[in-house]
């Protein structure tokens, strides 16, 4: 029987999936990790940066954090002027292809930031730095010494669900070629999860269709691929840069705009004092939109719940 068992176990052993070790994957923010968490399913678990509630825009690595990053085989991340905290690290990455920024992603569509009128500049005196190129007119600053351009994009490409599914697939490729024994699981689990996605995007739209006339104010315009997506009317942000308080004419620029707003949205991460000024008036509702999802619990499903919670937020605040 002892022979039998022993037997056994060195058969069963030698069927164990070629993920026992696990992949070393690191993932910058929580809507990044959970799009590379569902296409990574059960051959292990990304490592998330940013976590909890902390900003991007202000974030520090952990030592514990450098640690993994220099050990990782791949970093996906979105672009080095969102993720500043990363710019050194990526360039110092003991594997030369393991930085994965997924801001230029081909087939990824992006938009130019809003600037102008009641949309804030987003140029060099904007500390926040929604400073990017476009993959076709040069390359940007990726940790590795590529050059930027002038033009300026909006780096919050994941809240436009067609970039999701886009960058689904790119997650699926990056995985496959550091990990090529794994390709059958990487590419059933990123079927599956466009599929979801797919979805998801038909059941917002229906959702969002009826109060896509209605006007609001944001505090961070970072809306605006959700925006596009779902045909949706925003009258202006509060500031371009969430760090930077607004100053007195641009506060009275929108009190003049939330005149006309029914909602005023605010953000979990900043101060929503100013926010309060601005919805004094009975008529006008103040609101929580966050597109890092960060009150959320990070994991596969963390994408999908950030992308439902924007739509409840908007569609409860303007149905008021």
């Amino acid at each position: 029987m002892r022979i039998t068992l022993a037997a056994l176990i060195l058969g069963l052993a030698s069927i164990t999936p070629a993920f026992a070790d696990a992949p070393k994957v690191v993932a910058s923010l929580k809507p990044i990790h959970s799009l590379v968490a569902a296409v990574m399913g059960e051959t292990g678990s990304p490592e998330l940066l940013v976590t909890g509630a902390a900003s991007p825009h202000t974030f520090s690595l952990k030592p514990s954090q450098a640690a993994s990053l220099a050990e990782a085989d791949l970093v996906f991340w979105v672009d080095p002027t969102l993720e500043g905290f990363l710019v050194s690290p990526m360039a110092n990455l003991a594997k030369e292809d393991a930085s994965v920024p997924l801001l230029h992603t081909e087939g990824v569509a992006l938009l130019e930031a809003r600037e102008g009128g009641i949309w804030e500049s987003h140029h060099e005196d904007d500390d926040h730095g929604h400073r990017h190129s476009d993959e076709h007119e040069g390359e940007r600053k990726d940790g590795r010494g590529g050059e930027t351009d002038h033009k300026t994009l909006d780096p919050h490409f994941w809240l436009d669900i067609g970039n999701g599914v886009t960058i689904v697939t790119t997650i699926e490729h990056q995985l496959s070629k550091a990990y090529p024994e794994l390709t059958p699981i990487f590419a059933e689990n990123a079927a599956a999860f466009r599929d979801q996605l797919l979805a998801l995007d038909t059941e917002l739209k229906a959702q969002l269709a009826p109060v896509s006339a209605q006007p609001y104010i944001v505090f961070h315009d970072a809306y605006q691929y959700f925006e596009e997506r779902y045909e949706l009317s925003p009258a202006g942000s509060v500031t371009a840069n969430p760090e930077v308080r607004p100053g007195a004419r641009r506060i009275a620029d929108l009190r003049q705009a939330s005149s006309a707003a029914i909602c005023i949205f605010a953000e979990p991460q900043f101060e929503a004092r100013i926010l309060q000024r601005l919805t004094e008036d009975e008529d006008v509702h103040l609101g929580y939109l966050d597109p890092l999802g960060s009150t959320l619990p990070a994991g596969q499903d963390h994408y999908a719940a950030t992308l439902k919670a924007l739509a409840n937020s908007i569609t409860d605040c303007l149905s008021q």
